[in-house]
């Protein structure tokens, strides 16, 4: 069954997470992580940091949650079984760092299909507490030989 296409631009809800140093230590020791400014907060504020730094594939927690509510979406019409993840990218404005509040609204940015591919995009644009774009961050499914034939 093809995804439902009409679906793009559709929002869903808002996910609200805040950057603890318990996360940020559990996710360093996770991909071994040893960069100081991302292990010591005050390592982090000889650099010019105002706290420690969480390694950039740190907001893939967070990133997890957001898509993880337009995969379940039954009006989607995705079967999860034929899916492999494609691809992922962010686009910093500033690091994220110890103390952020963060917030994002997940959208569908994009489905198109590519032969018997279907590709699915979820987007969520990162805003701290005052606001302010911390990252855009970008999930790309790939769900296998679902799209209709031409």
């Amino acid at each position: 069954m093809p995804i439902n296409y009409a679906l793009k631009g559709k929002e869903y809800t808002e996910v609200e997470f805040t950057v603890t140093r318990e996360g940020v230590e559990r996710f360093c020791d996770a991909i071994g992580e040893a960069a100081p400014a991302c292990r010591d907060p005050e390592a982090a504020r000889a650099l010019g940091y105002p706290e420690q730094v969480a390694p950039p594939t740190f907001v893939t927690t967070m990133q997890v949650m957001t898509t993880g509510q337009a995969i379940v979406d039954p009006e989607l019409g995705l079967n999860f079984a034929m899916v492999v993840h494609g691809e992922q990218a962010y686009e910093y404005r500033r690091p994220v760092v110890v103390g952020d509040v963060l917030r994002t609204v997940p959208r569908i940015a994009d489905v198109f299909a590519k032969g018997r591919n279907e590709f699915l995009v979820i987007e969520s644009e990162i805003r701290d507490a005052s606001g302010e774009t911390v990252v855009v961050a970008r999930s790309t499914l790939l769900s296998r030989g679902t799209a209709e034939r031409g």
